[in-house]
């Protein structure tokens, strides 16, 4: 059987929300790569212009940077996603509400803030679904180089191509535990990137 490499960055022990917490520099910068697409696409669905998307979503990372020991991630549905909507959905009462105090008539103002983005609780699955897939993909792209390439290859076909098992074993020269291991690996590796927003 050729071996599965498990991941060569020495920082993987602990999950990326941990170390978050822990103000760790290469960790926050993981975590804004991960989650300022989500938060900037929700200001532009908000009707915010780029230039104030790209503020609002700066000050929501300021928040988080104050506030993260305060996520909590103990009952069913609580999602780091969840939290950091409502964060975004505040910073963005907040704009509307500076931009309505010199809006005439004050009826645009009250009509944007009735078209921010609602809690998670209250968004269509299906776009859930669609915005978890794509945090896991550029939670993935981050971790790539963390893993041999044939380990990756493995994962990727098994996974995100659905190919069996068997197939990918004969493909890549290895056996299926082979595979089997790499899937494991490769996925335990995403869940600690995305340790707060799958269920524990």
């Amino acid at each position: 059987m050729v071996p599965i490499d498990a991941p060569t960055n020495s920082s993987t022990s602990s999950d990326l929300l941990s170390l978050v917490r822990q103000h760790d520099a290469d960790a926050w910068r993981r975590f804004v790569q991960i989650y300022a697409p989500l938060i900037y696409a929700w200001c532009r669905d908000a009707k915010v212009n780029a230039t104030d998307a790209g503020d609002i979503t700066q000050e929501v990372f300021a928040k988080v940077f104050t506030a993260i020991d305060g996520f909590r991630h103990d009952r069913p549905g609580d999602t780091l996603r969840g939290w950091l909507r409502v964060i975004c959905r505040h910073r963005l009462a907040d704009h509307y509400r500076s931009r309505g105090q010199v809006a005439t008539g004050g009826s645009e103002a009250k009509q944007r803030l009735t078209n921010v983005p609602m809690p998670v609780e209250e968004e269509d699955p299906s776009t859930i679904i669609s915005q978890r897939k794509a945090l896991v993909r550029r939670a993935a792209e981050l971790v790539r180089n963390e893993f041999e390439a044939r380990t990756w290859q493995a994962f990727w076909l098994v996974t995100v191509e659905d190919r069996s098992t068997d197939d990918v074993a004969v493909q890549l020269g290895i056996s299926t535990g082979a595979v089997r291991q790499a899937k494991y690996i490769v996925l335990r590796r995403l869940r600690d990137e995305l340790s707060g927003e799958f269920d524990q």
